[in-house]
């Protein structure tokens, strides 16, 4: 459903640091997202596309529900992301993003979103691609 990628490397030395976010899944389209305090996003779900997130900047509340028959489960998953998470939603998980600080996060695709028949889903028409 939702998975929190922990780093699989870190390097320091003097000139920085090198951190390793994701080293799994192939991925066909990457986004950078900035949302204001206050504004909500997504509000649908995905068949087949597998999404990662890293967060940049803010803090979000992010509202899960799984699919199952075409249908929203009962079974509601609140989670809090702020900067440095990294993290993976897997297809048929309806996904919504309340925005709580100004946010900055970028999005990773597994399937390239087609305009003429995206891979976005939802119960209402409130539902969005970002």
């Amino acid at each position: 459903m939702f998975k929190f990628c922990l780093p699989y490397f870190e390097h320091n030395d003097d000139r920085g640091f090198i951190k390793g976010l994701i080293n799994e899944g192939e991925w066909k389209e990457v986004n950078l997202i900035f949302s204001k305090a206050g504004t909500i996003r997504g509000g649908h779900y995905h068949k087949k596309t597998y999404e990662a997130f890293i967060i940049l900047k803010g803090e979000v509340e992010i509202v899960l529900n799984k699919i199952e028959n075409e249908r929203l489960t009962e079974e509601v998953v609140k989670v809090l992301v702020k900067e440095g998470d990294v993290f993976i939603l897997d297809p048929f998980i309806y996904h919504t993003f309340y925005v709580l600080k100004d946010a900055q996060w970028i999005n990773l695709l597994s399937e390239k979103i087609n305009p003429e028949n995206p891979d976005i889903h939802s119960f209402n028409k409130g539902g969005s691609y970002a």
